[in-house]
């Protein structure tokens, strides 16, 4: 059987993020394809205006990226992803579009914890529009819990680009260390406080939440706990992921 177009763009999400892979198990057969596909998504947005090390990629892939969400916003997505998403209705792709234009220019060296997590905010509160939208459910996904998940996935390959993953300066400074050092490897303890620091930011609660997000969210809280522990980035041992995942799928 062939592949479908969208499922080169799925894998490789699934290869950032292998954890969601395990864990779509627990979404329902008929809703797996949109499930993917948002996943898919979000990772295609994050890389356009985080993640790109040439700035002139990202001076056009990131307005290609507003250009196909308002054509979602019409029906008429030519990206392999659009087929399973933009039926969905009343999603705000419009706003969408609108602050990952903004969050491109979003990129001065954060101060401080609050600083980072302000700078992300603007799209972080828009995808979390979009997926409420994507996904009804009682309780909207969390916008802060994304704002937490966009810094997060910096690490640990952003910590050599230019904006050092957006590390707050204060912690750089904190610690007695330059981006040039902690890109080096050198920042076991620095990392310990700033995965620490993400994690008190997060809201506790997913409960009510798409699922989507509860499971994305669950999974981000556990890797902070080990980063904060000073376990690194390796991930947990897959039944592990798949038990915790189950946990917050029942949590609906």
């Amino acid at each position: 059987m062939s592949a479908a177009p969208q499922d080169h763009f799925v894998a490789k999400w699934h290869r950032r993020e292998p954890e969601m892979g395990l864990a779509e198990v627990f979404c329902p057969a008929d809703a797996r394809a949109r499930f993917r596909a948002w996943g898919a998504l979000v990772a295609e947005l994050r890389e356009a205006v985080f993640e790109l090390s040439d700035p002139r990629v990202t001076a056009v892939k990131a307005p290609w990226w507003a250009e196909e969400l308002l054509r979602f916003a019409e029906g008429l997505g030519r990206h392999p992803l659009a087929p399973d998403l933009q039926a969905a209705p009343g999603v705000p792709w419009r706003e969408l579009a609108g602050a990952l234009l903004r969050q491109v220019h979003a990129d001065d060296r954060p101060a401080d914890t609050a600083a980072a997590l302000a700078q992300v905010a603007p799209l972080a509160t828009a995808l979390a529009a979009a997926e409420s939208a994507v996904f009804p459910s009682p309780v909207p996904s969390s916008a802060p819990a994304i704002a937490v998940h966009l810094l997060l996935q910096r690490l640990p390959r952003g910590l050599g680009d230019d904006d050092h993953a957006r590390v707050p300066m204060a912690l750089l400074a904190r610690h007695g260390l330059t981006a040039a050092q902690l890109a080096a490897g050198g920042g076991d303890a620095l990392l310990r406080d700033w995965a620490g620091a993400l994690r008190d930011a997060q809201p506790a609660g997913v409960r009510g939440q798409p699922l989507f997000r509860r499971l994305r969210s669950g999974l981000d809280r556990a890797a902070l706990d080990r980063l904060a522990a000073g376990r690194g980035f390796t991930p947990s041992p897959a039944p592990v992921t798949v038990w915790r995942a189950w946990v917050l799928a029942r949590q609906g």
